[in-house]
């Protein structure tokens, strides 16, 4: 499972727990949670991603030496 899927299916879970927990949310109370929810993902993953590079570069300095 991708990191990307990942984070989406946490994301969703989470939206949907706060929907259960909240009671009835309007349309757009619904809609904000999910965007909140997604830019949370999207922060995540962005993060994972630099740390990803920046071992990666750790990692190629090493191997030239």
């Amino acid at each position: 499972m991708s990191k990307t899927l990942k984070l989406a299916s946490l994301s969703a879970a989470a939206l949907l727990g706060a929907s259960l927990l909240g009671g009835c949310a309007t349309d757009q109370e619904a809609r904000d949670m999910a965007q909140a929810a997604m830019d949370a993902a999207n922060s995540a993953q962005a993060c994972c991603e630099a740390n990803e590079d920046r071992i990666n570069r750790m990692y190629q300095r090493v191997m030239a030496k």
